[in-house]
């Protein structure tokens, strides 16, 4: 089983998760404090209000001793009553204060209720110490109930404030855990990778070494390693290409100067052949060996001039592309290209053209040489046994070709070209897997081992026919083998 890679998105997303489970629990526990907070702010509040009523009931009774108000006894009656409210009713006092307590300041309340309510209390004032001893009572308790209340208030603010500074502490070292964490998972290996990366600036293709398990760090390097390479082997293909091209240009200068030589000895080959009918002393059989000698060495060195001029010619620089471009004979284009594979095709038959006389298409000689070679070789290179070779008139409807897995260019179907020449090049090689043929044109695609080819052949071929408005179409059937249409401009000699 594959081990799971750690990532470096699953680390952002770690250290997101914690620090939102800090944050999340900082509110929780804020809001919970406050609420705390503000039921101790109610029970002050109410111990406070009960204070208050306290001390007014205090002086309401010593204005009604003083005065012998019935006004003034009455609102002290009525805040008695609101007092023993206040204790007996599920409010706040009843919650802070202790079960004994409640039930002494609830029954001094009462007691001094009921003195309030005596019926001789207005003409007969003897119980005044008992009242106003029973008052002093209440209002003591009220006064301490408050004092008390107000020190747990403070101590609850300091608690709070203690609780919130620890809490924020522990945020930011969340905070500062997870900024860790993103250092450590991404900008530490991408410091060592741009270090890395100063060698590859001044041209020193050296491997990335792995600077973390991360997936994606080692997906970034495996990708920057195989990029190196791919750039290793391009560099080793180009100075393989340049090679070939100073070896193209030497074989050109070779061949220039084979041509002189060539054309001597041609020439001293005929004049012998004129001259050995004037020779003495020879018999018919010594002279028709003679003859035939020479005949056989004019042929061969009329070969090889050949040879020469075809191999001149292909080094040539293309001529003009356009709709100008000259009327190239199909024949003689495919025949000087074998010509010049004829050393590295495995049998005599292993090419077979089937292209009518007279049939042309305007491009360079040179160029559409280019494209059979290439085309061909491909084929041979890809294992083929037998490449085939027809060409045709088409019209309008002939492109694209029925089947085509891959199509480049307008060719017959462009509005201002109504007919041309269509050009199948056919191969019975292994084929080409559905899964490559819409690469098969990309330049330096190649398949083949590194340095056995650039991967260059075929996009050659596209662009030559795609610069000339032509149209190319790829095909692979599923029993093996290849078919390369060419759709170019050309007709046929009346």
């Amino acid at each position: 089983m594959k081990p799971i890679m750690p990532s470096i998105l699953g680390k952002i997303i770690l250290a997101y998760l914690a620090l939102a489970a800090g944050v999340g629990g900082f509110i929780l526990f804020t809001a919970a404090d406050l609420r705390f907070l503000e039921s101790r702010i109610r029970e002050a509040v109410a111990t406070t209000a009960f204070q208050d009523d306290a001390q007014e009931m205090r002086r309401h009774e010593k204005n009604f001793f003083l005065y012998r108000a019935p006004d003034e006894l009455a609102a002290a009656r009525a805040l008695a009553v609101g007092l023993e409210d206040r204790i007996t009713s599920d409010g706040p006092l009843a919650k802070i204060l202790p079960g004994d307590e409640l039930t002494t300041l609830n029954a001094a309340i009462a007691g001094y209720r009921r003195l309030l309510d005596h019926p001789d209390l207005v003409a007969n004032i003897a119980d005044e110490a008992r009242v106003r001893a029973a008052g002093h009572a209440i209002s003591e308790s009220g006064d301490r109930l408050a004092e008390r209340e107000r020190g747990f208030l403070i101590e609850t603010l300091r608690k709070s404030r203690q609780a919130l500074i620890w809490t924020l502490g522990l945020v930011a070292l969340l905070a500062l855990a997870g900024g860790q964490i993103l250092w450590r998972a991404v900008g530490r290996p991408l410091r060592r990778l741009e270090a890395q990366l100063k060698p590859l600036a001044k041209g020193r293709f050296q491997g990335f070494a792995e600077v973390s398990r991360d997936r994606e760090i080692v997906s970034f390097t495996s990708a920057l390693n195989r990029m190196l390479e791919e750039l290793e082997l391009r560099r080793r293909q180009v100075l393989r290409a340049e090679r070939l091209a100073a070896l193209g240009t030497l074989a050109s200068g070779v061949a220039h100067e084979l041509n002189n030589p060539l054309g001597n000895i041609s020439g001293a080959c005929q004049i012998l052949m004129e001259e050995l009918e004037g020779l003495a002393g020879l018999s018919a059989e010594t002279r028709e060996t003679l003859r035939d000698w020479l005949t056989q060495i004019d042929d061969e060195t009329e070969r090889a001039r050949r040879i020469v001029r075809t191999l001149l010619d292909y080094s040539r620089k293309p001529g003009r592309e356009g709709r100008e471009a000259p009327a190239c004979p199909l024949g003689d284009a495919l025949d000087r290209s074998l010509l010049l594979l004829r050393q590295r095709l495995p049998a005599r038959d292993s090419v077979i053209g089937e292209i009518p006389p007279g049939l042309w298409v305007r491009m360079d000689p040179q160029r559409l040489q280019q494209v059979f070679i290439n085309l061909i070789q491909n084929a041979l290179d890809a294992g083929a046994n037998r490449v085939r070779i027809r060409a045709r008139l088409a019209g309008a409807g002939d492109w694209p070709p029925p089947g085509a897995d891959l199509v480049v260019g307008e060719g017959g179907g462009a509005d201002e070209i109504t007919a041309g020449v269509l050009i199948r090049v056919e191969d019975d090689g292994p084929g080409i897997p559905a899964e490559r043929i819409e690469r098969i044109l990309d330049p330096f695609y190649t398949t083949r081992e590194p340095g056995e080819g650039t991967g260059l052949g075929l996009y050659i071929v596209s662009e030559i026919i795609r610069e000339r408005g032509g149209a190319m179409a790829v095909s692979s059937p599923a029993g093996g083998g290849a078919d390369f249409a060419l759709w170019l401009s050309g007709g046929e000699e009346a």
